[in-house]
């Protein structure tokens, strides 16, 4: 895998760190079907999963893949990866989560990977993860950034993305934690007093 990931010119979030970290996870995954909530415009994990895939795809694996991403804000990432050969055949745009239901509910295989970058509401992001833990498979691995639930050291903002998802998975022991990125100062990846913070809270975990 080429950890080098290319510029994108779209907007996007995520560390350098979070971005080598989430290319890695798909890529090592071998995923057939990648589901995203909150791609935003696109220069972000969007770009970070479509660069797995496509490098996946010119090995000679995953060349059925498909990625599915929801976003209300996602237009120029429609424009930027429609027009792109690299990426265009295997990325399909949706406007919002609740359109995922209408897929899977109409017999689409259900997702392997999931990634969740979605908006600052706690109720949405738990019952979009409800949902697809009750059509995943074992196996199905899942990530989500803006992990932490308190201060953060980027910037000291408390997100609340993950503020009932986070105890709920905890909870669970159906879900296993395979790799976890601290937002939190002092611990990893952010032990730099004197530099910003690598990570906002980044979880990789698996369903058992």
């Amino acid at each position: 895998m080429n950890k080098e990931l290319a510029e994108c010119p779209l907007g996007g979030q995520m560390s350098n760190l979070e971005r080598m970290k989430l290319c890695e996870w798909v890529y090592e995954s071998e995923p057939s079907v990648v589901v995203e909530i909150g791609g935003g415009e696109g220069g972000g994990s969007t770009f970070c999963i479509a660069e797995a895939m496509a490098q996946l795809r010119e090995e000679g694996k995953c060349k059925d893949s498909i990625l599915l991403t929801a976003d209300p804000l996602n237009g120029p990432a429609r424009e930027f990866y429609g027009g792109h050969k690299r990426y265009g055949d295997f990325i399909k745009f949706l406007w919002f989560s609740s359109d995922f239901q209408n897929i899977f509910d109409g017999g689409f295989p259900s997702p392997d990977f999931i990634f969740f970058d979605g908006p600052e509401d706690p109720d949405d992001n738990l019952n979009d993860f409800k949902f697809f833990d009750s059509i995943v498979k074992s196996g199905c691995k899942f990530s989500c950034h803006d992990w932490e639930t308190t201060a953060r050291s980027f910037d000291g903002a408390i997100s609340t993305k993950a503020a009932k998802l986070r105890p709920h998975i905890e909870n669970l022991e159906t879900w296993e934690t395979l790799e976890y990125l601290s937002g939190l100062d002092g611990e990893w990846p952010n032990l730099d007093p004197n530099s910003r913070a690598s990570s906002v809270g980044l979880i990789y975990a698996v369903k058992r």
